[in-house]
């Protein structure tokens, strides 16, 4: 049976915190190192942010178009507008806050673990939910987080000045690459109800032969 916590919850508010926090220290170092003269590093920290903002608001727009087929235009207009600028991330935490919210404080567990009941139907929207956003994350962390995290390394081997916003860079790439990851793992293993019964299944098979 699906489940969705308050502690799920939480880590999904913990998540879009550190998300916001994130992006404004991406702008906090690019500013700092374009009023030093540095532009260089200054323009390709933004290079980052950009391509990986375009990649995810593209395969965002293109999953609410799969999810949506067949529905009312007007809304995927609204959601293209969205995401033409770059905001599609944050209409996806709405809509995990939105279902989290009654999974984890509001619903029942019920018996039944058909996906027509309605508790188990509010758990999985706010399970696939917060699957997309962490796949998305995911390619953060790799078009954006990674390449700045080894810039900030290089700068500071290389130029052996250290401030407190390249600390901070370093410290929000690590964080941003860590809960990514491990939240993705367990958005994985929440969107495969069946796995622990089919390894105890299989557990069981073993113990007989």
């Amino acid at each position: 049976m699906m489940k969705f916590t308050k502690q799920d919850f939480f880590v999904l508010v913990g998540g879009i915190i550190i998300y916001v926090v994130d992006i404004g220290v991406d702008f906090w170092v690019a500013s700092k190192y374009f009023c030093q003269g540095q532009y260089s590093w200054s323009i390709l920290i933004l290079c980052f942010r950009g391509i990986s903002s375009l990649v995810t608001q593209i395969f965002s727009y293109e999953w609410f178009k799969n999810d949506w087929e067949g529905t009312d235009t007007g809304k995927l207009k609204w959601i293209f507008l969205v995401h033409l600028f770059h905001c599609g991330i944050f209409i996806r935490y709405w809509f995990a806050l939105k279902y989290g919210c009654q999974a984890a404080f509001k619903l029942k567990s019920s018996g039944d673990a058909s996906e027509t009941d309605p508790s188990n139907f509010i758990k999985k929207q706010a399970i696939d939910a917060v699957t997309d956003i962490n796949m998305l994350r995911v390619f953060k962390a790799f078009l954006e987080t990674t390449p700045q995290l080894f810039v900030q390394i290089y700068i500071l081997m290389q130029h052996g000045k250290t401030n407190c916003y390249q600390y901070a860079a370093i410290f929000m790439s690590l964080c941003g690459i860590s809960f990514s990851m491990a939240d993705y793992q367990m958005s994985l293993q929440k969107s495969l109800p069946d796995k622990e019964s089919s390894v105890l299944r299989g557990d069981a098979l073993s113990s007989g032969l």
